[in-house]
């Protein structure tokens, strides 16, 4: 079924045709193209009509479409799209809603805005706080208090967390990349909330058992080296002879 526009004068198939009940055919008077184009100049007369400003979009060029945020014409395949409308998109191009999307993320989680945020980069030089690598890209955060603490590159970031945010665990993480790659360093200590009872001693080795029984008679000296071997090697029990 074929229906005349008298808007365009064209026979269009009643798929370009809206619904309208009140009419026999149960079509719209208008096709979509031109009923969609009158409302457009009568919604621009309307607003001229009451003194505001009046978009003139008729330079979009085709599959692209205008962003109200950047003000900028965008790409369909880059804006954001909605199955609320009649058009199929939202109110803004992909960026602006990802921009939008992390500012209120960034005030919602740290409680800064985006000036703060930008105030912080600055200060740090636009430099990782640790390895001062550029253009860091994480935001750091104490995730017991929630307080920022700087701008992080992914290494870092990602290496704090790993070591569980312990200040103890780094220093001694550091104290051990430092022992072989320079040589053996002093023994720094129990580290901080390590139970006593937990840190061993290493065994004696065989020099050391041989200068600590040098000065015993003989059958002494050979029961201390039995009960030394034993506890190098787990013996239990005397060895067999």
């Amino acid at each position: 079924m074929d229906k005349r526009c008298p808007s365009c004068g064209e026979h269009k198939p009643a798929a370009q045709f809206g619904r309208n009940r009140s009419l026999s055919d149960g079509l719209s008077f208008y096709c979509l193209s031109c009923n969609r184009e009158r409302n457009n100049r009568w919604y621009r007369e309307s607003r001229r009509r009451q003194g505001k400003e009046v978009r003139d979009l008729s330079w979009v060029p085709e599959g692209s479409r205008w962003c109200p945020v950047c003000r900028q014409a965008v790409a369909h395949e880059d804006y954001v799209r909605s199955s609320r409308t009649a058009s199929g998109f939202g109110s803004r191009c992909k960026s602006c809603h990802n921009a939008t999307n992390k500012a209120a993320y960034r005030q919602r989680q740290y409680g800064m805005s985006d000036a703060e945020v930008h105030d912080l980069r600055v200060a740090q030089a636009n430099c990782c706080a640790i390895c001062s690598e550029a253009d860091p890209r994480h935001l750091d955060h104490d995730h017991r208090t929630g307080v920022v603490r700087g701008w992080l590159c992914q290494r870092c970031n990602h290496g704090l967390g790993l070591f569980r945010d312990h200040p103890t665990v780094l220093r001694d993480a550091a104290r051990y990349v430092e022992r072989h790659r320079e040589g053996p360093a002093p023994d720094p200590g129990p580290r901080e909330g390590t139970p006593r009872r937990h840190r061993r001693s290493p065994p004696p080795t065989a020099p050391a058992v041989r200068r600590r029984s040098a000065g015993c008679p003989v059958h002494e000296r050979r029961e201390i080296v039995r009960a030394r071997a034993a506890a190098l090697f787990g013996w239990s029990g005397a060895p067999g002879r």
